[in-house]
């Protein structure tokens, strides 16, 4: 009877549901804006570069790529495959070397990783009471014991068969090679690790624990740091079948870890506890998630590598995060600098929307090569910032993209609003508001008067009625009359204000003692600021105040009356309006 019910249990849980709500494609995304063709031929080299590092982990144990990556870049793979109605690839055939290679007596089915709190709930819907342990960062491995000795030690390799680590495993104390009460023929699975002290995964990651095991295993002398190597199993196929009997049988033949880092779920509510528990608490190993498990589960002789709906993997939360890039954007400051801003597909960091990260420079711009379809892997920097990490994959069929001509903008460039010059005069007039401590006055303000054509130079708004300011669309009176009122009061701050919102450089050494434009431009003929400034500095500000658009910009605050460039018969009027 109990084996009746253990038959029938399998067949409900080993159903294609299970299949179905862990692979089901995300309909709601949408699919790339490429042709047909080209979307075949990028899957394809998409597919090839997963291959590619799927070989290079199974076959040599190395990791170019975060597993949290993989898994997104499988996911948008899977996706693409979607896109094109065609059966997702959720794995890669590996060939492992037939020099020194061993079949596995029971194949490792690997695990189908859950993305969220719902799925897990789905998951967990009617399995109820599993069992949940951490999902240890290391390297996959089968222990075959016949009479309590050790007679094989196999890598994971492709699933069927792996390398023959035998000899290795007697320089690793954390292995048993002889077990004084085991069964006849014993098959345990479980992952070597590299033992860690007050290891914390949020703060350290996997800190390269598993590409360290992987090569140390991979040497062909036997190094004295496998002593550092621990063993946690978390399979015993075709053991006992209650969890807790199971447990503590194995603890009892050397493999004390899982009876202590193995927890018994009752209520969905235990696995988010439990999983930021392994996230956030200092532990002896790296781990990389959570594993779910039935208690009861299929004959190790059914068990197929990659075919596995007994237990699943909730991966921690993502450090790094995957997305598209979907435009590369050229920004011109106020100063001529052009910055590079990557518009990507929008993704959730931290509880953050992401849809646009900036990455400096042109010239960093183009040591990155990113552009329009590749991949790339966002982290948050210091103050929640996004920021760039890496280019994880590139499209195959690259654009030419020119960025602006940097030898067109510079400090003297888009004073007034010519063609070309719309970023840098907008970011001139979002400064000199900000600097004559204008509120309310916006980017986008300042946009639409220059859209309209009200503001052409940056002495233009003086003159704007509020009847002018109401005339844009969408502004209204009362909005229009609170700007009004802002570029009113801007007309009696002080002289050094204007100097800063102007651009005059290196104020910093100049606001003490000038008071005035003409004081400033009789000291500029002297030899007081070639003692206060360096020689490049004199140069940058010498050229700047007698830059003819900016003496234009003075005689224009001068007839307007304002404070520090206001002049009568050449005579300095009012040298009153330094901030102290």
């Amino acid at each position: 009877m109990l084996n009746l019910l253990i038959l029938i249990l399998f067949i409900v849980f080993s159903s294609p549901i299970v299949a179905a709500e862990i692979f089901v494609s995300n309909t709601e995304k949408n699919c790339p804006e490429w042709s047909q063709d080209k979307l075949q031929r990028e899957t394809n080299s998409l597919m090839q570069q997963m291959a590619h590092w799927d070989q290079l982990y199974r076959q040599k144990g190395i990791s170019e790529i975060d597993d949290e990556v993989y898994d997104q870049l499988m996911s948008e793979l899977t996706h693409w495959q979607f896109c094109l109605k065609q059966a997702p690839h959720s794995d890669f055939p590996v060939e492992v070397f037939p020099d020194n290679k061993l079949v596995h007596p029971v194949a490792h089915t690997g695990l189908s990783k859950l993305k969220d709190k719902q799925e897990i709930n789905r998951w967990l819907h009617g399995r109820l009471p599993v069992w949940l342990q951490p999902k240890i960062d290391g390297v996959a491995v089968t222990l075959v014991y016949q009479n309590g000795k050790l007679v094989s030690l196999i890598s994971r390799g492709n699933g069927a068969e792996g390398v023959n680590w035998t000899a290795k495993s007697r320089h690793i104390p954390d292995i048993p090679q002889n077990i004084e009460n085991a069964p006849p023929d014993l098959v345990l699975q479980g992952e070597l690790f590299l033992h860690k002290e007050e290891h914390r995964q949020q703060l350290l990651g996997s800190d390269g624990a598993r590409n360290r095991v992987a090569g140390l295993m991979m040497r062909k002398d036997h190094s004295s740091e496998l002593k550092q190597i621990g063993l946690f199993i978390w399979s015993w196929p075709d053991g006992p079948a209650e969890m807790e009997s199971k447990l503590r049988k194995l603890a009892d033949m050397g493999f004390p870890l899982a009876l202590r880092y193995s927890h018994k779920i009752e209520e969905p509510e235990q696995v988010q506890k439990l999983r930021m528990h392994y996230f956030e608490q200092p532990m002896p190993f790296a781990t990389d998630g959570i594993v779910l498990k039935q208690e009861i589960e299929p004959k190790g002789n059914q068990w197929r590598s990659g075919s596995n709906s007994w237990a699943v993997a909730w991966k921690h939360p993502l450090r790094h995060q995957v997305t598209q890039v979907r435009e590369v954007n050229f920004t011109i400051g106020r100063t001529g600098k052009i910055s590079v801003v990557l518009g990507l597909d929008k993704v959730k960091l931290d509880d953050r929307q992401i849809s646009r990260v900036n990455i400096g420079s042109v010239r960093r711009w183009r040591q990155l090569d990113v552009l329009p379809g590749d991949q790339v892997t966002l982290t948050l920097a210091g103050h929640g910032i996004p920021k760039l990490a890496q280019v994880v994959w590139r499209i195959k069929e690259r654009q030419d993209i020119q960025p602006p001509d940097k030898q067109h903008y510079h400090a003297l460039s888009c004073l007034t609003l010519t063609v070309g010059c719309e970023q840098q005069f907008n970011a001139r007039l979002k400064w000199l508001g900000e600097n004559l401590q204008m509120t309310g006055v916006s980017s986008g303000s300042w946009a639409m008067l220059t859209e309209q054509k009200l503001v052409t130079d940056l002495t233009g708004w003086l003159a704007l009625s509020a009847q002018q300011i109401a005339a844009l669309p969408g502004i209204g009176d009362k909005r229009a009359q609170a700007v009004y009122s802002q570029f009113s009061k801007a007309k009696n701050q002080p002289f050094s204000y204007w100097m800063k919102g102007i651009g005059v450089p290196y104020m910093d050494k100049l606001s003490d003692n000038v008071y005035h434009w003409q004081q400033l431009e009789q000291k500029l003929a002297g030899t007081q600021l070639k003692q206060q400034l360096t020689t490049g500095q004199f140069k940058k500000l010498s050229d700047f105040v007698n830059d003819t658009q900016i003496k234009a910009i003075a005689e224009k605050l001068s007839v307007a009356r304002i404070t520090g460039f206001d002049r009568e018969n050449g005579v300095v009027v009012n040298p009153v309006g330094m901030v102290q």
